[in-house]
């Protein structure tokens, strides 16, 4: 395996888990037709992600997942200067790259800008590509959300 990227994600529940919710919905970089995961390159920008997308009240006990990923498998998504990536609600012709990069099925690992952090970067995990199997997961990290992030 070619040296490893780290992703991160942050979620809520009572018990330790290995795996990485797949997003079926419409989200900023896809339309939700084809499962994809949602990760961050930092731990701290997986919890404001985290907390950003929170429906409700936050659960103070979290979880820290950590996968390495094959880097050979990144793929920069080619955004245009003029393309409005950041809008809410969702656009279309955002989602479509996103779309299009998962029907290549060419690379495991999608590299995105994060609407929440300048010159930070979330990851779209591509769950069909081959190279998934070789994914690792690290240990998962029990924390608590700090009160002032709720």
């Amino acid at each position: 395996m070619s040296p490893a990227l780290t992703a991160y994600s942050v979620t809520a529940g009572p018990a330790p888990t290995q795996t990485l919710a797949l997003t079926v919905r419409p989200a900023r970089w896809t339309s939700g037709a084809t499962p994809v995961i949602y990760a961050s390159e930092h731990a701290a920008a997986a919890l404001l992600e985290y907390r950003a997308h929170l429906q409700s009240s936050p659960t103070e006990d979290l979880k820290l997942l950590q996968l390495q990923l094959p880097e050979a498998a990144v793929h920069e998504l080619e955004l245009g200067p003029d393309l409005p990536w950041r809008e809410r609600p969702y656009r279309e012709d955002v989602q479509a790259l996103g779309d299009a990069w998962l029907a290549r099925g060419n690379t495991l690992v999608a590299r995105v800008p994060s609407s929440l952090i300048p010159h930070e970067y979330n990851l779209l995990i591509n769950p069909q590509h081959p190279l998934f199997a070789q994914v690792q997961y690290a240990p998962t990290v029990a924390f608590r959300l700090d009160q002032r992030l709720g």
